[in-house]
């Protein structure tokens, strides 16, 4: 096992801004499954394109300028643990 330092947190900017997984999905072009395992900590790589697609869309959606920051975390000292 490795331990991981980010930390995905789409699901709480998805419920701070009432936007539902489906509609980001649908809006951003990129598969459900995708965005459910994001919201469930399952995901362990990203592409750059497709995090690109998120923010995008999530700042289309939210009328405001969203980053990276709104999606992941770094957790210097709170290790996540992880399966390789």
């Amino acid at each position: 096992m490795r331990t991981l330092a980010i930390r995905i947190k789409l699901e709480e900017t998805l419920e701070l801004h009432k936007i539902t997984k489906n509609a980001l999905a649908r809006e951003a072009k990129v598969r459900p499954n995708l965005i459910y395992d994001m919201c469930e900590g399952k995901t362990r790589r990203v592409d750059l394109d497709t995090l690109s697609k998120i923010i995008d869309t999530l700042s289309q959606l939210t009328g405001e300028a969203l980053a990276i920051t709104n999606i992941l975390e770094y957790t210097r000292d709170e290790k996540i643990t992880a399966d390789q």
